[in-house]
């Protein structure tokens, strides 16, 4: 299930030329704050829809809302050091095939006809992939300040679904991801929420009365009946999260940054467990972030004895160069259960 096996990102935000090798089914990215590890994840993202512009901004801009416009959200993907020209490089390797990400333009002024004749910024370039040296795409783009980014199809590499340390607030990801769930596999999830409260029977989308928010999950309790996700403490709404994007990233790839937030520590190697088992049982390869060294502890319990499904890499900056160091899931297990050494 290591659908993404290597990655190099050459030009992205802050990354310059980072480089993972031999990701596995579980991987664990740690780290000091600020050292590029959402970034990171981010990267990964772009290569799912590769040249859909509006899809590989949907990502970024869950993280920070912020930004005046999607145009500005745009150049923000690109390193800060670069001026007027720009350009990011992303090579992997996906279910065995070599593939070559290049986005890359320049900023120029445009005059703008409708808006009295100001001028505006712009962005013209080219995005570009190549597989196994084969031109996949090679295609044209022109992107205007305070102008929408037209949604298109993309062309997809692999499902990619990317959960931030936020979204257990929001109730997009967990409608969609119920939206997926079977009746058979429902009670996989209810024995997770169970661990939280047990009085938890069952779980539905249900229609409300709010025109913005026109469908919410909805928990049958034993105790009060039904009642809102939004009820219920983060515990339960953060595991309720997760298990509807494993859900969804059925045979893909499943990002997560900040896996433990939300997460008592007590109960951390219980769901874990039970995560890695779902990952497995959907074959879902999991690529997580953590500043948790109890979040790291619940992995190795999670996978028990099928510790070379685990990876762990450690994402540093030295002299302003970002660099990787990977722990195998056996060595990771050693410097824990034997060492109690600090990977982070």
């Amino acid at each position: 299930m290591n659908y993404l096996s290597y990655l190099n990102i050459k030009h992205f935000k802050g990354i310059e030329d980072l480089e993972l090798k031999d990701l596995s089914n579980i991987n664990i990215i740690v780290g000091n704050n600020n050292c590029g590890k959402t970034s990171l994840l981010e990267a990964i993202s772009l290569l799912e829809s590769q040249d859909n512009i509006k899809g590989m901004l949907n990502n970024t801009s869950r993280i920070d809302s912020g930004y005046p416009s999607k145009f500005e959200l745009f150049l923000e993907i690109f390193p800060k050091a670069q001026d007027r020209a720009k350009s990011i490089q992303i090579n992997s390797t996906i279910n065995g095939l070599t593939r070559e990400l290049k986005i890359g333009g320049s900023l120029t002024k445009v005059s703008d006809v409708e808006d009295n004749e100001l001028e505006k910024n712009a962005f013209k370039g080219k995005i570009s992939v190549k597989l196994e040296d084969k031109d996949l795409i090679n295609k044209n783009i022109f992107l205007k300040e305070n102008q929408s980014i037209k949604d298109c199809s993309g062309c997809d590499a692999i499902k990619i679904v990317y959960v931030t340390p936020y979204d257990h607030f929001r109730g997009n990801l967990i409608n969609k991801g119920i939206e997926n769930i079977k009746e058979s596999e429902k009670d996989k999830i209810i024995n997770l929420l169970k661990m939280f409260d047990s009085n938890i029977l069952d779980f539905n989308i249900l229609p409300t009365a709010n025109k913005n928010n026109q469908m919410t999950t909805y928990i049958n309790h034993e105790k009060y009946g039904l009642m809102p996700l939004f009820s219920f403490g983060d515990g339960v709404k953060k595991v309720f999260t997760l298990a509807a994007a494993v859900v969804s990233a059925k045979q893909g790839i499943l990002l997560i940054d900040e896996i433990e937030t939300a997460i008592h520590k007590n109960m951390i190697n219980e769901v874990f467990k039970w995560f890695v088992e779902a990952c497995r049982e959907f074959e879902v390869q999991l690529i997580c972030t953590t500043h948790s060294l109890e979040a790291i502890d619940g992995m190795i319990i999670g996978v028990g004895n099928k510790t070379d499904s685990l990876s762990c890499f450690r994402i540093e900056i030295y002299d302003e160069k970002i660099y990787s160091t990977k722990f195998s899931g056996n060595k990771l297990k050693d410097i824990r259960t034997l060492l109690g050494q600090d990977v982070r």
